[in-house]
């Protein structure tokens, strides 16, 4: 994990010294989205957002998409970019679009739908209840 906030102290590095050099309105978003970059991925290296058991990080599915779309940006004037910038800006922001849309379905739809069904109905005993091996009559009368 220690390798992603090399590179991305690296890109703001680069980025900075870019929008110092020429300030560009690119340049300086690319360096402040690369900076909270840096900062997320020390926050997560550190074990502050992510346990050591958070292994798989789906969240940079969201993320990288992001940090291409910023770095073009800063790479390239907006209206100077090269054909092939710009098929890898339209991947990347379709793939944002996709991911972002699965993200939102995943919380507002499965979410709920998981929740409503691992409760219990009203109607239903508790696992403690049904586990006791009493009967209500045999709880009643104090019999064992």
């Amino acid at each position: 994990m220690y390798f992603f906030i090399v590179v991305a102290a690296a890109a703001t590095c680069y980025f900075a010294i870019a929008a110092i050099r020429q300030p560009r309105l690119g340049a300086i978003v690319a360096a402040l989205v690369w900076l909270a970059y840096t900062a997320y991925e020390v926050l997560i290296a550190n074990g502050t957002l992510c346990d050591a058991n958070c292994n798989i990080r789906v969240d940079l599915i969201v993320l990288w998409p992001l940090l291409w779309i910023a770095t073009l940006f800063g790479v390239y004037a907006p209206g100077q970019w090269p054909a092939a910038a710009k098929i890898f800006a339209k991947v990347s922001g379709a793939l944002l679009a996709v991911m972002t849309a699965v993200a939102l379905y995943m919380v507002l739809v499965e979410g709920p739908a998981a929740n409503r069904t691992a409760a219990p109905t009203p109607g239903e005993a508790t696992s403690g209840e049904a586990t006791s091996g009493s009967t209500t009559s045999e709880s009643a009368t104090g019999a064992k």
